[in-house]
């Protein structure tokens, strides 16, 4: 990995796309079995990013990117939201417990992919990714995920301290920002810090199969 600096992107409003608009249409690129599966391929509404042992199940990153959106709920604490790896549970938490609307926690949940129109199977069970998972995204499909120089919620809510100061978990949720060199796009930083919950910043859904 290249260290490189980056800047702070900013997003003058959020997105007034009615969320029953957020469904993409694509052709199948489903495998006929889970044999022959691999990182980077296309499948099941997405792109493959991580591959469990037995190389038949995983993850799959959505191809666009959702937002921009609030993390949500400024000044309530979300401490089933707090997991590393796990953005399954981090987005059903925020959900059960937080109900305002349009925040990129209930952007992830309402996406939906179809293969073959409006006949064609449906995935809807998209979720927000934790820490960890989006960095995973970023090492496996590098520039081609399409995340470079942009700023990221995860689901993570934050805690501990950040350069020595105090996080208030009320307050704050991780974001990422990923930076990549020019003209190797493929060398890039991934840099953290704990955000105002109310800011806005894209998300990348994920779902697991």
């Amino acid at each position: 990995m290249v260290s490189a600096s980056f800047l702070f992107f900013s997003c003058e409003k959020a997105s007034t796309s009615d969320l029953a608009e957020l469904t993409m249409d694509l052709e199948s690129k489903k495998s006929a079995n889970k044999k022959n599966l691999s990182i980077g391929q296309e499948f099941e509404g997405g792109i493959i990013f991580y591959l469990d042992e037995t190389g038949k199940h995983g993850l799959i990153a959505a191809k666009v990117d959702l937002g921009p959106a609030p993390w949500g709920c400024y000044g309530t604490s979300i401490p089933e939201a707090r997991s590393w790896d796990d953005g399954e549970a981090n987005t059903k938490a925020i959900i059960e417990q937080c109900d305002e609307v349009g925040t990129a926690a209930r952007f992830c949940a309402d996406y939906v992919v179809r293969e073959n129109g409006e006949k064609g199977k449906k995935y809807n069970d998209w979720f927000m990714p934790a820490y960890y998972q989006l960095n995973t995204i970023m090492s496996k499909l590098k520039s081609s995920s399409g995340m470079c120089n942009k700023t990221y919620w995860v689901s993570t809510e934050a805690t501990g301290s950040f350069q020595a100061y105090p996080v208030d978990p009320t307050h704050s949720a991780w974001q990422r920002a990923i930076s990549c060199a020019v003209p190797n796009p493929d060398s890039y930083g991934i840099f953290h810090m704990p955000s105002r919950k109310s800011n806005l910043a894209y998300v990348r859904p994920i779902r697991a199969f």
